[in-house]
């Protein structure tokens, strides 16, 4: 019953992360920073988005706390703000590959 308790507390976080990562750019992005991080250039390769749209998605992922940047002379690079992502990564990656 505690853990009823506990997922009813943490539901919220818990759905809000999973519309976030539901998104295909936005979990391969995290895919990808589960490896480290990287510059925005190295992510963007992987990408089919103009750099405007992929820059709404690493927005959109940074205002959530689920990555961060770090700026060295003109190139930022982004790594992973929460570990917990990384577990939730991998386990859609053990249960979908």
């Amino acid at each position: 019953m505690e853990d009823l308790q506990t997922m009813r507390a943490q539901s919220k976080e818990v759905s809000e992360w999973l519309r976030i990562l539901a998104h295909p750019e936005r979990l391969m992005v995290v895919y990808q920073l589960t490896s480290g991080e990287q510059g925005v250039g190295e992510l963007l390769k992987h990408s089919a988005l103009s750099q405007s749209a992929f820059s709404q998605h690493l927005t959109v992922l940074r205002n959530n706390h689920i990555i961060q940047a770090r700026k060295r002379s003109q190139q930022v690079f982004y790594s992973l703000a929460d570990n917990r992502v990384t577990d939730v990564v991998n386990t859609l990656k053990h249960v979908f590959l």
